[in-house]
């Protein structure tokens, strides 16, 4: 059961033009990857946009300072790991940096049992897009930092095989029609 909480018309919008984004990329790469052919996905945007759930932002708890920037992906595996008992997985994908500014980036964020987005890293801007996947599999959770779906090491085997089977959590919204 997906769970999800109400989202504004202004995150809506956003990341209904962060989805455009990612498959305007993935149209780009269309068959640009030879070596690619195969693969259960050509790029980290096809993956996403197959996979991919929105989460809409959720203000920080009041004891969450913001963490180091530029380190996302350690950020949240961090926080999603000593809080695992408050039911919160590791998600990685795209956001929006400034809200009313279509300029995305590849992020991690901590996805809470509702759906939404706890972000450790940014600030808590209240309608700030995020589309990616929550990962339920602790053991895939970048700790060190480098992320799932940035790091090559890591995102070339989820690219060519797919994520390991229940490896994703059933949390966030789903993109839409047409998403892929």
């Amino acid at each position: 059961m997906t769970h999800s909480v109400p989202t504004a018309p202004s995150v809506a919008a956003a990341e209904d033009a962060l989805i455009a984004h990612l498959r305007q990329h993935a149209e780009l790469a269309g068959g640009a990857y030879a070596a690619t052919r195969g693969w259960r996905y050509p790029t980290q945007f096809h993956l996403l946009l197959d996979l991919g759930r929105r989460f809409a932002p959720a203000p920080r708890p009041a004891d969450l300072a913001t963490m180091p920037a530029r380190l996302c992906y350690s950020n949240a595996a961090r926080y999603a790991l000593e809080h695992q008992d408050q039911g919160v997985v590791y998600a990685e994908g795209f956001a929006q940096t400034h809200v009313g500014l279509p300029y995305y980036l590849p992020h991690a964020w901590v996805a809470r049992p509702d759906g939404t987005a706890l972000d450790p890293t940014w600030d808590d801007e209240p309608d700030r897009a995020y589309v990616g996947v929550a990962v339920a599999d602790p053991r895939l959770w970048p700790v060190d930092g480098g992320g799932l779906l940035e790091d090559h090491e890591r995102m070339l085997p989820l690219l060519r095989a797919g994520l390991p089977p229940a490896a994703l959590a059933d949390l966030g919204r789903p993109l839409g029609t047409g998403s892929r």
